[in-house]
């Protein structure tokens, strides 16, 4: 049987996107689960941890970001490759004792250029990214970091997880629903759409990468 990976989305119109369609095309199973339905006993041979509009400091208001830290951390300690973006990113530093807070030179919405560094270089010294967030992580002790733009942290690694702040998963119609649902700019959506060639080739890297467990 094909390993299974379970994408936990944090808010309904934030689904794995291209991350879905990248792993089943190589013939792994991928089952989707809204978060406010996890338990801690979920079986899975990997986790990916979607974005959402809430704050990993807001955790007594969405009490499932608890029950995903959790999953998070028994994840690594047994092995399991683990991939958190934007909140999902996140999650996994607060998991391991980073600190999440907004931040201080404000949000990141649109394309941005991200400089990377050790194994992310691979993907080019600078590579452009679609933001959306204006929360951010610091690094928890014994992560390396990947990337990183003019304002924040943008990927880290730690043992078999994989932090991504930007967002790999999307296309111009995932823009066009958060548009309407966050009252963004209507531009975005074209300019994912000229990008989204370009975006999916970044996808298929990035998790080449997480797949081969290099992290």
């Amino acid at each position: 049987m094909n390993p299974m990976f379970l994408g936990i989305i944090n808010y309904p119109i934030e689904g794995l996107g291209s991350i879905k369609e990248i792993l089943e095309e190589k013939g792994y199973v991928v089952r989707e689960k809204l978060a406010t339905e996890i338990s801690e006993n979920e079986e899975f041979e990997g986790l990916i941890i979607m974005g959402g509009p809430m704050g990993v400091y807001e955790s007594d208001r969405y009490p499932f970001l608890n029950v995903e830290m959790k999953l998070i951390r028994k994840s690594i300690d047994e092995g399991k490759p683990v991939l958190g973006v934007c909140l999902g990113s996140q999650l996994i530093s607060a998991s391991l004792g980073g600190e999440i807070k907004p931040g201080h030179f404000g949000p990141e919405i649109g394309i941005y250029d991200v400089y990377t560094l050790s194994d992310f270089e691979m993907l080019g010294k600078k590579i452009q990214v679609f933001q959306w967030h204006g929360d951010t992580f610091t690094l928890p002790k014994g992560s390396t970091l990947l990337a990183y733009s003019e304002k924040y942290f943008q990927a880290f690694k730690y043992k078999t997880a994989l932090a991504i702040q930007f967002h790999v998963e999307v296309n111009s119609k995932m823009i066009e629903e958060w548009v309407k649902a966050y009252h963004g700019d209507t531009k975005l959506v074209e300019d994912v759409k000229e990008k989204e060639e370009e975006f999916r080739k970044l996808a298929e890297k990035i998790i080449n990468y997480w797949l081969r467990g290099k992290t």
